[in-house]
């Protein structure tokens, strides 16, 4: 349960070993690269230089495999369950695997391939899309008897062709030469006409047709009969199409490689940090230099390995200072190691400073299983977190998750007992004397429904206690650190003063005992006088050094405030509502299903469906909410008291991608 202490490292090798060096490490998995250039000393980077490295047959590997895998996510995708879908995991590979796919696989033969398949595929794709707007610019025209290049064959006369309002075709009779051609909508209201006219009369023939209702129609450029054309276009689609569909089938077959295929993306993905870590390093005419981070754990390792494969290789350790930005890398026994992913996603600590997961261990599983408390859906919870948890179990981050949703459970459900909710009120509806019934009667300490205002008072109880652990936590790290001042001024007083705070409000509810009164009295008075004596300590006049100390109790400068206070502890109400919606809508579901059943023959069909379909969307609502309200009282409420994140993780250069992890072998 704490930080791993790192030390600085600079590994000297003969510059012929460079190459293998970065290969060593990247086995490993055990040191983050740093640039050389910045840990030597001003002027003496200049007595080595940067080896030629160049990562462009790195991007070109990779941009084949990306071809390849882009056709097959285009037309073979890869059939996915939900789970999968929401929360893709990497593929596992062993070492060998990986091996044999980078020296077996012919990938620049099926990159050719490949590439002359889209290659085809676009251009039949294109073809069948041109082939069809011909053919269906041409459907209006099928019935034409003449062939479409006849009307711009005669010299003199200009034929024109389109269509005519039927009513007005006797004008046109009268005044053009003319020929009204069969049609397949004998009711329609235009007929299509052919009308001939003197060259030299066409602009004028035009304007008085457009007056008569006549509509010339756009012709493709085809010259033969339109239906002709239009068979020997279908033929030709029919041919197009058959060709697309064996191009396609071709590609598909590709899918039996896409394992391998995607072993090579991680590989050279991988690859590609091996030669930006290789960028980072220096040489000279004799020696390959490189400095990194590395874990103290992992020294016998790094030590074991470069003796065996480095021979001539030297490592030289020290310790960090105290200007370097250290990365950060958290061990936690294997048991509660799930409680730190919440502290990796809200930021590491800083390198010096102490690892905040120990101390998430009760607070957040009370606040999630007050805010699900039911026993059912904690049983629900458990069971499928067990079963993510065999499924992740080789995925380390996915499998602390199943765990960490295990332990939420197993809070649910004691929560659950204490509150009395079973399925919300299900118990009631299963006949008098059953055992869930007796059960939930036997445990249950407090029923949040009929108990409001006491439900409230717990929340809010807990509330002042997380804000009180928070403080002592606070002190807890400046003690670390030897900072006994911060200690004392920015937490011990605000833990004299607030539980004096506490206890005279309490008056304003309850009648308190004089000597309570008192204590709480000089409690308050006491921290604030601290308070104000300390919290402008950084202030140089003594006046602003004493106005900093009153203000700082408001909250509006300084390490706390009493308003911060309330408004801290009021936040803790989401407890109770969290808690009373999962109970509500359950009950709610319950009496919904109960009346349901009382239909004759389909009633008890009625009452199992809306128990089934109901209970698993409040489980998923509540769920949800449950986490996200958990992780913000942790995240605001308690960390707002003595932590923040924002470090850089520890990045060792290793087999690095999201598509597949290597597969270490067990050990004996």
């Amino acid at each position: 349960m704490a930080i791993d202490p790192l030390k600085k490292l600079t590994l000297i090798a003969p510059v012929a070993s460079g190459p293998l060096v970065l290969k060593t490490l990247q086995r490993l998995g055990c040191v983050q690269v740093c640039d050389v250039a910045e840990r030597l000393p001003a002027g003496e980077e200049q007595m080595l230089s940067r080896g030629a490295v160049s990562a462009d047959a790195v991007e070109e590997n990779l941009r084949k495999v990306d071809l390849i895998l882009h056709l097959l996510d285009t037309h073979a995708p890869k059939r996915q369950s939900l789970m999968d879908a929401l929360a893709p995991l990497p593929m596992l590979v062993e070492r060998e695997e990986i091996d044999r796919a980078v020296r077996e696989f012919d990938l620049e033969g099926y990159h050719r391939g490949g590439a002359a398949l889209d290659e085809t595929w676009r251009g039949l794709e294109r073809r069948i899309a041109d082939l069809r707007s011909q053919i269906e610019s041409l459907s209006p025209h099928r019935i034409v008897p003449f062939a479409l290049g006849d009307l711009s064959r005669p010299r003199r006369t200009r034929l024109l062709y389109g269509t005519a309002d039927r009513q007005r075709a006797a004008d046109l009779r009268s005044r053009f030469a003319w020929e009204i051609l069969p049609q397949e909508d004998t009711a329609s209201k235009r007929v299509p006409i052919v009308l001939a006219c003197l060259r030299e009369e066409e602009d004028s023939a035009r304007q008085a047709l457009a007056g008569l209702g006549f509509e010339e129609a756009l012709l493709p450029g085809v010259s033969g009969k339109p239906l002709a054309v239009i068979r020997e276009l279908e033929a030709e689609l029919q041919r197009a199409e058959a060709a697309f569909e064996a191009a396609t089938e071709q590609i598909r077959a590709l899918a039996v490689h896409r394992r391998t295929v995607t072993i090579l993306k991680a590989y050279w993905t991988s690859r590609r940090g091996r030669e930006q870590a290789a960028a980072k390093s220096l040489q000279g005419k004799w020696v390959h230099v490189l400095c990194g981070w590395i874990r103290v754990r992992d020294l016998p390792k790094l030590r074991e390995s470069l003796a065996g494969e480095v021979p001539g290789a030297e490592i030289v350790l020290e310790d960090p200072g105290p200007e370097d930005e250290v990365p950060v890398s958290l061990s936690m026994h294997h048991t509660w190691r799930p409680i730190q992913g919440l502290v990796s996603m809200f930021g590491l600590p800083p390198y010096r400073d102490f690892d905040p997961s120990p101390f998430l261990l009760v607070n957040f599983y009370v606040f999630f299983g007050i805010c699900f408390s039911d026993v059912g859906y904690g049983v629900m919870l458990v069971l499928f977190s067990l079963w993510l948890a065999h499924r992740n179990r080789e995925h380390t981050a996915a499998n602390d998750f199943a765990r960490n949703l295990l332990y939420a459970g197993l809070s649910t459900i004691v929560f659950g007992v204490l509150l009395g909710s079973w399925f919300g009120d299900l118990p009631k509806y299963l006949g008098e004397g059953n055992f869930l019934l007796a059960l939930q009667q036997r445990f249950a300490m407090l029923d949040p429904l009929t108990r409001i205002l006491d439900a409230l008072l717990l929340a809010l109880g807990i509330g002042i206690l997380n804000q009180f652990y928070g403080i002592a936590v606070k002190m807890y790290g400046a003690l670390r650190q030897g900072d006994w001042t911060t200690a004392i001024c920015d937490g011990l007083f605000w833990l004299i003063a607030l539980p004096g705070l506490v206890i005279m409000a309490a008056r304003m509810f309850v009648d308190l005992p004089p000597a309570l009164w008192n204590t709480g009295l000089a409690l308050f008075l006491t921290g604030s006088l601290g308070l104000v004596l300390t919290q402008g300590r950084d202030v140089k006049h003594p006046v602003g050094r004493l106005l900093t100390g009153v203000v700082s109790l408001y909250g509006i400068v300084g390490s706390y405030g009493f308003t911060a206070f309330l408004g801290d502890v009021l936040s803790y109400c989401r407890l109770l509502a969290l808690g009373l919606t999962t109970g509500i809508v359950a009950n709610t579901f319950n009496m919904l299903a109960d009346m349901a059943g009382s239909a004759p023959v389909v009633g008890p069909l009625f009452f199992i469906v809306i128990l089934l379909a109901g209970h698993v969307f409040n489980f998923l609502i509540s769920l949800l909410g449950a986490f996200i309200h958990s992780m913000r009282l942790i995240y605001v409420e308690f960390f707002g008291r003595f932590y923040e994140g924002g470090s850089q993780p520890f990045r060792p250069l290793g087999f690095d991608s999201p598509l597949a992890a290597v597969r270490e072998p067990a050990k004996t």
